[in-house]
């Protein structure tokens, strides 16, 4: 029952990358020009609130470590998992997958951490 689980969990998750290739054409400017994307994200920004250009900078930096965070986060869970199955009952192997699965959840509390104090201090960031 628990390998059976584990290998749902891990199928689902690796579902989450099949969405990679969409996300990442969803614009011209995608991969194009990285400061007039910057210009134009900070422009449409700045009518709404002031702090104007290393506010929207720092947003952006903001944004994409959290993207690029939870999709480490995925890949990361679903190798464990991969690891986990294929232990074959070998305590090592084992041992090993979920000190790794540890050590994934560990750094994304860290990360959530971060970004709620960030979220805290700098309410309209």
């Amino acid at each position: 029952m628990k390998k059976l689980l584990i290998i749902i969990t891990t199928f689902v998750l690796s579902l989450a990358s099949f969405n990679l290739p969409v996300m990442a054409t969803t614009g011209p400017e995608t991969f194009g020009d990285v400061k007039a994307v910057i210009l134009t994200k900070c422009a449409e920004k700045s009518e709404d609130r002031k702090g104007g250009g290393i506010i929207c900078v720092l947003e952006l930096v903001v944004d994409i470590l959290t993207m690029g965070v939870g999709i480490l986060g995925v890949i990361g869970i679903t190798v464990v998992g991969l690891q986990y199955l294929t232990a074959g009952g070998n305590e090592e192997k084992t041992r090993k997958a979920k000190r790794r699965l540890y050590e994934i959840v560990i750094g994304l509390a860290f990360y959530v951490v971060a970004y709620a104090l960030l979220k805290f201090l700098l309410p309209n960031f």
